[in-house]
């Protein structure tokens, strides 16, 4: 039990700092945590046994290869509550960032954001 115990807290301590990561990352840290990092349309969302499917029109990549015009994701539903963040839906402007274990995050992206991340890559 007591090992349990422990592997539940470790989960909680993990999710609690991407939490933290996905609300107060700044633009370097978006860079140095992903490897492959872009803005993107939210084109539809739609959700199958606890996981939302993320439909996504590409607008701008600031790190990785090109990306296609579009993309899919798939996040647990519960990372939205969990985190405090906003549930993207269709017609939402989001930064998307995988990293090279294939994690994704996924936040809304103000025009003020966006043109801050746009410097920090020397555009």
């Amino acid at each position: 039990m007591r090992h349990l115990t422990a592997l539940a807290l470790l989960l909680l301590a993990v999710q609690a700092e991407a939490c933290l990561f996905a609300r107060d990352a700044k633009p370097a840290d978006w860079l140095e945590w992903s490897s492959a990092l872009f803005a993107a349309d939210v084109t539809d969302v739609t959700q199958q046994a606890g996981i939302d499917h993320i439909s996504l029109r590409v607008v701008e990549t600031f790190k990785g290869p090109a990306m296609a015009e579009s993309a899919r994701l798939q996040v647990p539903a519960r990372l939205w509550k969990a985190c405090r963040l906003e549930q993207p839906v269709a017609g939402a402007r989001v930064l998307v960032a995988l990293n090279p274990n294939s994690d994704a995050l996924l936040v809304p992206l103000t025009a003020s954001y966006l043109e801050t991340l746009r410097k920090a890559v020397g555009r």
